[in-house]
């Protein structure tokens, strides 16, 4: 008689669970208006990604116009400044790996960044604004409504 062995089951790691139900909460509100969600798309480089979120803003008048938007759950507060510098220079190359696959396309490109919650330290906050919009990607967070963000700019 055959045994069948049982694979223990493997649990992903709670920081990857949290990313992901945010993610879930955040693309719930996008895809409910039009957008698609994790629209499989081939990189420059030839290997496949995942637009977290990819809207099609194409009309009459300009029908190459899309948004990328990737969406972080990134703790800021936990990473020294170094990783800090690390995590927006790969998660901005990441996001114009998405935005060169549209351009290859001759779409024009809208893209940008939604994060949980913003660093807790005002100047890393600004560095992290500061590195992304010099990647010309947009910022987002979360916990931050319009009437906070228009009183910090």
């Amino acid at each position: 008689m055959s045994r069948m062995i049982k694979k223990p089951k493997t649990r992903e790691p709670h920081r990857l669970a949290k990313g992901k139900k945010f993610e879930a909460e955040v693309s719930k509100g996008w895809r409910k208006k039009g957008a698609n969600y994790q629209k499989k798309i081939t990189k420059p480089s030839g290997r496949k990604g995942l637009i977290d979120i990819f809207v099609d803003a194409s009309d009459k008048k300009d029908k190459k116009l899309v948004a990328v938007v990737e969406i972080k759950a990134s703790d800021w507060d936990s990473m020294v400044l170094p990783a800090v510098r690390r995590n927006v220079r790969r998660q901005a190359n990441q996001i114009w790996d998405y935005i060169d696959s549209q351009i290859e396309e001759w779409k024009h490109v809208s893209p940008g960044v939604v994060f949980k919650k913003r660093p807790k330290d005002p100047e890393r906050l600004n560095l992290i604004e500061e590195m992304f919009e010099e990647q010309c990607i947009a910022v987002s967070w979360e916990d931050e409504s319009m009437e906070e963000r228009k009183a910090r700019a």
